[in-house]
């Protein structure tokens, strides 16, 4: 910072100061401006470049704190004239725990302003539909405090036996509900739909995988230590590495296995096979498994590993969902002008953003306008858009929607006729609940597969990129080190990927690769007036990359779409359609 009157304003300070950084959004030539004092003395402002990046992080809840770092323009020498340019250099950094804290006491009014009706509960999370019997059976059993299985097909609430519970706890006793998915995307996407249908309640809903970035992490485990937490949505990998940040304060009182079939289907994922320990190690909460798939072996092994002492199968066949074969179609737009000829309700799924923009432009030209409007969905559009797409859709102005995964989730669609993959999934999950949101009302519905055995490259490609096998990383980390100057590499991931131009590695596979490397102690980003740079740290030994949670989860990726795509490209379409529209479970009681 450079201000008038630095000379006498300056005098007396000394490095290593703690300063208070003051938002100023009236500051009528800045609306971002930062201001910095020193105790009632105003030093300056945060520069425009930075705090303009600050502000509206601060305003949304973040909080930093600021010290000085040095002092430029001192004179050398007691004797000597004051120096004409003198000038403060302040260090800021995020400070997660005071940004929880202030999250907290925000979201506190909402929780305590709860008058204890169960029903603004229900009715935020299934507005006007009533749990069905198996539903209330599972939450009769939970509240009884035994260990339950829940055993239900595609589309028959499962999610919800687990988000009723959770959130009475949160507002009821404080307890808390870890949350455990096979993938880091789909908690990503429960992530995002929580948030939206529970934020009402103040609840604090956190996502602990290796997708998020260092901000959203620092904040996540400043809340772990401190307990600041309702709902956590993790993957296994990251309990297994990170299973001591939930003890103490940070102890659950109920741990949800959605897709619990992983734990027969993926005993060989190392965070799988001793997920009975890692849960027994929080101190034995009380444990809610979900799945739609548990034939005889895997239902023994689901409740040997998670001590389950209930269950509840619900044996319900959607007999009205089917199945249509249109895998290997060549021209999809033509296929859907015929296939959606009937005017019904539509959902398309696509893989990407840039995809579900094209492909709506393209509808829009081609479906009859008269049967109704086409529009997109995806996360990245701003909250209130998302919520009218929602509500032209549900009210019939809408005739199609073009959407991304995020579309569906949590969302009270039971007239959808038609869903359409228009693009080939990444696992099982995902197919499932995407085809299941097809005629929730009982009445035909149809689901087309429209993809086809080039997807499967496509899919591989967008994995490796996301999630950089052991080869890329090590050699990422050889050519990124070679670039760096003393140490020091400050360019973009944009530029490094350019520079570098290694197969299946752009922007993407940088960031992914450098969130590992930072784990790992290889690297430290850091932040100056000259933007963001990395600093490679001093290595001491061989570094097990693979034992790193982000690599585990890519690798789990990986293996869940392979299996996925084997299945899916080459089945027959009756044996597909049994998947979507039946539980598959063993010859037991259905209650207990």
């Amino acid at each position: 910072m450079s201000f008038e009157g630095r000379q006498d304003a300056i005098a007396g300070l000394r490095e290593g100061t703690a300063l208070d950084l003051v938002r100023e959004p009236e500051h009528e030539k800045d609306p971002n401006a930062i201001a910095v004092f020193y105790g009632a003395l105003r030093l300056g402002y945060v520069r425009a470049g930075i705090a303009k990046h600050l502000a509206p992080l601060i305003d949304a809840g973040a909080r930093y704190r600021a010290r000085i770092e040095n002092l430029t323009g001192l004179p050398k020498r007691a004797q000597d004239d004051k120096q004409r340019y003198r000038g403060v250099n302040i260090f800021i950094e995020r400070d997660a725990d005071a940004t929880v804290a202030r999250r907290s006491e925000t979201s506190k009014a909402l929780r305590d302003s709860w008058d204890g009706n169960a029903e603004t509960v229900r009715a935020a999370l299934i507005g006007t539909a009533q749990p069905h019997e198996y539903q209330r059976a599972v939450l009769e059993r939970l509240g009884e405090g035994r260990n339950t299985l829940a055993l239900f097909g595609t589309g028959r609430g499962k999610s919800f036996c687990f988000q009723h519970p959770a959130v009475l706890r949160a507002l009821g006793a404080a307890g808390k509900t870890l949350a455990i998915y096979p993938l880091r995307a789909l908690a990503n996407d429960q992530y995002e739909a929580l948030q939206r249908r529970l934020d009402q309640f103040g609840l604090r809903i956190l996502r602990a995988n290796g997708s998020i970035d260092q901000r959203e992490r620092d904040d996540l485990f400043a809340a772990l230590r401190e307990g600041a937490w309702d709902i956590v949505l993790a993957t296994p990998e990251f309990l297994a590495f990170h299973r001591d940040a939930f003890t103490g304060t940070s102890a659950p009182s109920l741990v949800v296995v959605d897709e619990a079939h992983h734990v027969h289907e993926s005993r060989h994922r190392a965070a799988y096979a001793a997920i009975g320990g890692t849960i027994a190690a929080l101190g034995n909460p009380q444990v809610l498994a979900l799945t739609a798939t548990a034939a005889e072996e895997a239902f023994a092994r689901i409740r040997q590993h998670l001590r389950i002492d209930a269950w509840v199968i619900d044996p319900t066949i959607r007999e009205n969902l089917h199945l249509v074969d249109a895998r290997g179609r060549t021209d999809k737009i033509a296929y859907l002008r015929e296939a959606l000829e009937d005017g019904g309700k539509a959902i398309i799924y696509c893989n990407s953003r840039s995809e579900v923009g094209k492909l709506a432009e393209q509808l829009r030209r081609t479906l009859p306008k008269r049967k109704g409007e086409t529009m997109f969905y995806h996360a990245g559009m701003p909250a209130a858009a998302r919520r009218e797409v929602e509500q032209y859709f549900r009210e019939g102005a809408l005739r199609a929607v073009v959407a991304t995964s995020a579309f569906g989730e949590g969302i009270d669609l039971p007239d959808v006729r038609h869903v359409v993959l228009y693009h080939l999934n990444f696992n099982f999950t995902e197919f499932n609940q995407q085809a299941g949101r097809a005629g929730r009302d009982g009445e035909a519905a149809y689901v087309h597969l429209l993809f086809s055995e080039s997807d499967r490259r496509i899919n591989e490609f967008i994995i490796d990129r996301e999630a950089p096998t052991l080869f890329v990383l090590r050699r990422l980390y050889a050519e990124m080190r070679a670039l760096a100057r003393n140490g020091t590499l400050r360019a973009s991931f944009v530029e490094i990927a350019r520079t570098l131009d290694i197969d299946k590695a752009n922007e993407r596979t940088i960031a992914a690769a450098v969130r590992i490397f930072e784990d790992e102690d290889l690297v430290e980003s850091l932040e100056d007036d000259e933007g963001r740079y990395m600093h490679f740290l001093p290595v001491s030994g061989k570094i097990d990359m693979t034992r790193n949670e982000r690599f585990a989860e890519g690798e789990a990726e990986r293996e869940s779409f392979k299996r996925f795509a084997d299945v899916v490209l080459t089945a027959r379409i009756e044996d597909l359609e049994r998947l979507v529209n039946r539980p598959i479970y063993p010859n037991v009681e259905l209650r207990r």
